[in-house]
């Protein structure tokens, strides 16, 4: 038995490889997603077991279920520095940028 496909929208976490950075200095950036359009569905399964004497006993779980393959998203960056970033890699779901750190530009 399965329930009415539901809505769902994208999602996306940053994370950088450090929290301080000298100018020079390498950064790394993972964007973490999930693309709105797996539409998943829940997956409800029962289980039962019985002992010799007869007494039965149940157990449920529900697991989700994408019924689209998860697409690569185009991950877009900018900083307050206007910094360039690189994509190096777009997985399904991770995408992972860098960008070397460039002094900032004179206020």
């Amino acid at each position: 038995m399965t329930t009415p496909v539901q809505t769902v929208t994208p999602t996306l976490e940053l994370a950088t490889d450090k929290q301080v950075y000298d100018i020079g200095d390498l950064l790394t950036l993972t964007a973490t997603y999930s693309d709105g359009s797996v539409a998943p569905v829940t997956l409800s399964i029962t289980a039962s077991a019985s002992d010799a004497a007869g007494n039965v006993v149940t157990a449920e779980i529900d697991v989700t279920v994408n019924t689209q393959v998860q697409q690569p998203m185009q991950v877009g960056v900018s900083d307050s520095s206007g910094q360039q970033y690189t994509l190096v890699s777009n997985e399904a779901g991770v995408a992972v940028l860098t960008t070397t750190i460039q002094a900032p530009p004179a206020s």
